[in-house]
């Protein structure tokens, strides 16, 4: 089952077409059950909430023009879901807690600051094992800024001030990685000069959560394709690590680690892309039973081309409700900018190059002449 989402054209947002659902935040944020999905057009003032219901999702709801949504959860144990929206400028972005539940008129509880300092990407988890979500933020400080991340602990009182992390970043993710009950903070450093010396080509990075936050007694590991037991290289421009998500793919109770390695080079292709995906254990990320693969490891749907750029997105999600993650990979830049999306399916053993399957533009009913489909997925 599919459904086609989009602009509506009795409005304003028809010119807007184009780059329609280029920032998705899905939830439940009315606590009917069904999950809502709050869809934006990246730069651009416009974003609204899309209702789910039994038959799927319907009617919409604007929200103020000047808002980016980035995440729902529960953020203050409330047992009602929040929408967490940036605004202003990247010189001076401000982060918002817009609390629930929602009205279908788009009214809320109540709204507050979050204090990030950061105006990027965002992913929740919690940390300190409270049981209220935590926030950690991906992004830049500035136009010219550092690509930073920090972490603000959330509770029953409100967000607490935000920890910064000193390793430049593109991506991250909280997930109990070791199974202590503690959310770790997973760091994806993708570009060339966010590594230390001796690491080429991207790395990822674990901060371990514990009872007062991101553990100050446990040392963080860093992992690259230079790790013993991680397939493939590390050369420059790899970009392992530019995009990355958590879940637990086997079901063993530890979080596992996607890794797009959007820029990979594979037999003398150029840029084609790979995902690699880590295991959880007992003893923290490892990269013992970890895999790779791309559109020419037998079982993928495709074929290994210039700049396909296979990893750009990847999202773990248990889609079929059995406990265990499933994976999904996209590239917008598949055939010419079509672009693509892979589904890999997850068993006791974990992830699986058996029965994947492959989704462009034409299987849904669209036109595919650069239609960038799988640009972004919702983690």
């Amino acid at each position: 089952r599919h459904q086609v989402l989009a602009s509506d054209p009795g409005t304003d947002e028809g010119d807007l077409a184009p780059i329609f659902g280029d920032l998705m935040a899905p939830g439940d944020l009315d606590g009917d059950g069904y999950d809502d999905l709050v869809v934006s057009y990246d730069w651009l003032p416009k974003v609204s909430i899309i209702w789910g219901g039994p038959k799927g999702l319907s009617d919409r709801t604007p929200l103020p023009s000047d808002l980016i949504p980035r995440i729902v959860g529960d953020f203050d144990g409330d047992g009602k879901n929040d929408l967490i929206a940036t605004t202003g400028t990247v010189d001076n972005p401000e982060t918002r807690l817009f609390r629930g539940p929602f009205g279908r008129d788009g009214t809320n509880a109540s709204t507050s600051v979050v204090n990030t300092g950061i105006k990027g990407s965002l992913s929740a988890g919690d940390v300190n094992g409270d049981h209220v979500l935590d926030l950690l933020s991906v992004g830049r400080r500035g136009v010219n800024g550092p690509a930073d991340a920090s972490l603000v602990l959330g509770s029953k009182n409100g967000f607490g001030p935000a920890k910064d992390f000193s390793t430049m970043v593109n991506s991250g993710s909280i997930a109990d990685v070791d199974g202590d009950g503690y959310g770790d903070v997973v760091l994806g450093a993708g570009l060339e000069g966010y590594q230390p010396k001796g690491v080429v080509g991207g790395s990822v990075i674990v901060q371990y959560g514990s009872a007062g936050g991101v553990s100050t007694t446990r040392k963080p590991v860093r992992i690259s394709q230079d790790t013993a037991g991680v397939p493939g290289t590390g050369e420059a421009y790899d970009r392992f690590g530019y995009d990355l998500d958590t879940g637990d793919v086997d079901g063993d109770g530890y979080a596992d680690v996607a890794i797009g390695v959007m820029q990979e080079s594979i037999s003398g292709v150029s840029t084609t892309g790979a995902v690699t995906v880590l295991r959880g254990s007992a003893k923290g990320l490892t990269a013992t039973g970890a895999v790779s693969w791309h559109q020419n490891t037998a079982g993928v749907p495709g074929v290994n081309e210039p700049y396909d750029m296979f990893g750009s997105q990847v999202s773990l999600v248990d889609m079929n409700g059995d406990g265990r993650s499933e994976l999904a990979v996209g590239t917008d830049h598949e055939n010419a900018n079509e672009g693509n999306l892979w589904y890999f399916r997850s068993g006791s053993k974990g992830l699986s190059t058996n029965q994947v399957v492959s989704i462009g533009p034409k299987t849904v009913g669209l036109t595919a002449k650069h239609r960038f489909f799988a640009r972004w997925l919702t983690k």
